[in-house]
């Protein structure tokens, strides 16, 4: 049984990890979006350091979301 509810959290954590990461890429493309239109080309660089910064943000919080798991504590 523990076996079950521990693949269950894995599976809602993988899709709410997913749609959170999903809403957080589209409300920056929305918003460089808007800036590149006003701004150019700067708005562009600031909108790919952006969308690269969330990627390493969400790759570090799993990692350390998997690391405690893995834990002796």
């Amino acid at each position: 049984m523990r076996f079950l509810s521990a693949a269950a959290r894995q599976i809602i954590g993988l899709f709410v990890g997913d749609w959170l990461q999903s809403i957080v890429v589209v409300l920056i493309l929305a918003a460089g979006w808007f800036a590149v239109s006003r701004f150019g080309l700067p708005a562009l660089v600031i909108l790919v350091v952006l969308l690269a910064g969330q990627l390493v943000w969400f790759a570090y919080a799993e990692g350390l979301k998997q690391s405690r798991r893995r834990s002796p504590s």
